[in-house]
């Protein structure tokens, strides 16, 4: 494999959101054309060759990074290309005028696989808002950069 993490483009967006209708279809195509144009928003591709195998959405917030999405092709999970992802954006956000102190995010309690991989990632739970979706509460994770 040759697996590489770069920014994405337009012309990525229509695989982006093939990746996203297999899982809990969170955006749509229009959403993440938006995400492009946002100077604080990041979308990011991990790829093998030119097959994009993932993404990642994030924003720089303050001294925060907001982790909005993750998504893996259902076929290429539990092959450590989440993890690939998160150090890529824990390791590359800084800039001189950004240093982040720590990455954020939002995960529903019914989603226990993305739970249990963020838990692994070294996030913890920071609080709760119970009942934020229909059947679920979201918990609010976070970890600690640098």
């Amino acid at each position: 494999m040759n697996i590489t993490i770069r920014k994405a483009v337009y012309s990525d967006i229509d695989k982006i959101c093939d990746i996203e209708s297999g899982g809990n279809a969170l955006r749509n195509r229009q959403q993440f054309i938006e995400e492009l144009k946002l100077n604080f928003a990041t979308l990011v591709v991990i790829e093998n060759g030119e097959d994009i195998l993932g993404y990642a959405v994030f924003w720089r917030v303050a001294d925060e990074i907001q982790l909005n999405n993750i998504g893996i092709k259902p076929e290429c999970r539990r092959q450590g290309l989440g993890t690939l992802l998160l150090t890529h954006i824990m390791n590359n956000s800084y800039s001189p005028d950004f240093r982040p102190g720590k990455i954020i995010l939002e995960v529903s309690s019914s989603n226990i696989p993305a739970v249990q991989f963020y838990k692994k990632n070294g996030f913890i739970e920071a609080g709760r808002r119970k009942n934020y979706y229909k059947n679920s509460d979201a918990i609010l994770m976070e970890r600690g950069i640098g």
